[in-house]
């Protein structure tokens, strides 16, 4: 008996190429990516740090990423990076 099953791979990539495909300082992803945040985006496989693009650009968008997740409380002071709501 045998189940098919259908799937989409995500699209993953470094914190170097990552940083570079969206035009911002490695740093500044790699510091998202061992976040709690970054959770929603970001597996660790060994010591490497691999990144969901699809959801990557989804949270710099500010869309909602999982129903799962929580929204994270703005009020609270952070030294991190945070998006930025932006109204057209």
């Amino acid at each position: 008996m045998s189940k098919d099953f259908t799937y989409t791979v995500p699209h993953m990539e470094s914190i170097d190429a990552t940083a570079k495909a969206f035009g911002l300082s490695s740093y500044a992803v790699r510091k998202l990516a061992r976040s709690q945040r970054g959770a929603a985006f970001t597996v660790k496989i060994g010591s490497r740090y691999l990144i969901n693009q699809e959801k990557f650009a989804a949270f710099l968008n500010c869309e909602a990423l999982d129903q799962d997740t929580p929204e994270p409380d703005r009020r609270q002071p952070s030294a991190g990076i945070q998006p930025v709501s932006v109204r057209l």
